[in-house]
């Protein structure tokens, strides 16, 4: 199932080298964290084995390093994520901050056409409960506006009220969504949701 997810379609040229547990920036902070393992579970089948590091296997920071390591261009990086959307489907885990990330991205691009970061940030934190206001962004911003001429930040300031759009989007916008709509058919199809929801729905009527 995860080999067919965006991202997972080169597990079987893997051969368990183990360059990408060798080179994860995670797997230096915690040895558990063990990408070659976890291919080859995948890899193998063994769904309850991988399902006991689910709490871990969202961890991965995608800096790419097993990706450019790996002899077979296997993507691990890709892997890792393509896992951890299978465990978030499967509703094995709880949707990760990263996945709400990407989810806010979407939609800000297809919206306007354009990537507002503010906009994102702001609707990211929203999404995930957190405050705009936190400490460490209040001190980023504010050394980010000391060096900035008075005619940016005004240009700034307008983006703020007005947002800006693409010109003549609509068609590049509805040819994307028709896209990832596919997707999401093609991935439900693959992980036989639509089934797993009918069954869940049964056990709690039951």
């Amino acid at each position: 199932e995860i080999g067919a997810l965006p991202g997972g379609e080169f597990l079987h040229r893997c051969w368990q080298c183990g360059s990408c547990t060798n080179s994860c920036t995670v797997h230096e902070i915690n040895p558990d964290f063990n990408p070659r393992y976890w291919i080859y579970l995948i890899r193998m089948g063994m769904e309850s084995e991988l399902l006991r590091d689910k709490d871990i296997i969202w961890q991965c920071v995608s800096c790419n390093k097993c990706t450019y390591a790996c002899p077979r261009d296997v993507n691990p990086e890709g892997v890792m994520k393509a896992t951890a959307h299978w465990l978030e489907r499967k509703g094995h885990t709880p949707t990760s901050p990263s996945m709400h990330f990407d989810e806010v991205f979407t939609e800000q691009v297809l919206k306007t056409g354009k990537i507002e970061e503010s906009r994102t940030i702001r609707r990211f934190f929203a999404r995930t409960g957190q405050s705009v206001f936190q400490d460490w962004m209040i001190e980023m911003v504010k050394k980010m506006l000391k060096g900035l001429p008075v005619g940016l930040l005004t240009r700034m300031g307008l983006a703020t009220l007005v947002a800006p759009r693409t010109s003549d989007w609509s068609n590049a916008r509805d040819a994307m969504q028709e896209y990832i709509d596919e997707q999401h058919e093609e991935q439900e199809q693959a992980l036989n949701l639509a089934a797993l929801a009918k069954r869940r729905s049964e056990e709690k009527a039951a």
